[in-house]
């Protein structure tokens, strides 16, 4: 039976590749700072897979205490991880924007990022096998204005995944990467603090990616023979041509 660890786990992205990854038969540890969602989560997922074992871990992924808590759910044995855990905070200029919100997209964009790697890597290499996703963007390849922070930590994402890819290659380990454009789940209600309104705004007039096409991508990567590595996929709704080329309908 193999182990996947998801982060972020509670809404969008990481919440599909929960029902996703149960349905392949993996045991799962799901992370989020969100424990009631997860709880409803365990139980829409359980009542589709009976025998599916789900351990449940209520805490930010910036938390000291996050490498104790997956070392003890997963006994130092995780055969997947989906570093999906990430977050955007507004779209002023870097001379109008506020720290605390750079500060928090570096934290957890990259320091969580990597430190969740450092953690589970040597227990893949100790048991032989592994596969790493870390969930990067389109904005790690194309940098656009009020991005600069949130763009500069996917950047970072995305060059750290092509430096492990080299550093485990021949060891059985996939290292691998999805970089989405557009997609509709609670990414930019965050961003834009709660404002419902200029969050809808930015998905008007132009047919978004979901979060199961997301993982369903994902889940493609994982399901390949061992012998493939999907390196990377790009994707994004019909409707965008970059991160600053959106084409929407007016009716």
């Amino acid at each position: 039976m193999k182990t996947a660890l998801v982060t972020g786990a509670s809404s969008g992205i990481g919440r599909s590749m929960s029902f996703s990854l149960a349905k392949k038969g993996y045991e799962l540890i799901l992370v989020s700072r969100r424990l009631q969602r997860l709880e409803e989560l365990k139980k829409e997922l359980i009542l589709l897979y009976p025998n599916l074992k789900v351990y449940l871990i209520d805490s930010d992924v910036n938390s000291s205490d996050l490498g104790e808590k997956i070392a003890t759910a997963s006994q130092k044995k995780v055969d997947v991880l989906i570093n999906n855990a990430g977050i955007a905070l507004g779209k002023d200029f870097v001379q109008d924007s506020q720290w605390s919100d750079l500060e928090m997209m570096i934290q957890t964009n990259i320091m969580a990022n990597f430190k969740l790697v450092h953690l589970v890597l040597p227990w893949m290499l100790k048991h032989g096998e592994g596969d790493i996703i870390n969930l990067c963007s389109v904005a790690g390849h194309h940098s656009y204005q009020g991005g600069a922070v949130y763009c500069a930590t996917k950047h970072a994402v995305h060059s750290f995944t092509q430096a492990l890819r080299e550093e485990t290659c021949g060891k059985n380990i996939r290292i691998m990467q999805i970089s989405p454009g557009m997609v509709e789940t609670e990414f930019s209600l965050t961003r834009f603090k709660g404002d419902q309104s200029t969050a809808e705004s930015v998905y008007s007039g132009m047919k978004p990616l979901l979060a199961d096409d997301i993982a369903d991508m994902m889940q493609f990567m994982l399901d390949r023979p061992r012998h493939v590595v999907i390196d990377e996929i790009i994707t994004m709704p019909m409707a965008q041509g970059s991160p600053t080329k959106v084409l929407r309908s007016t009716t």
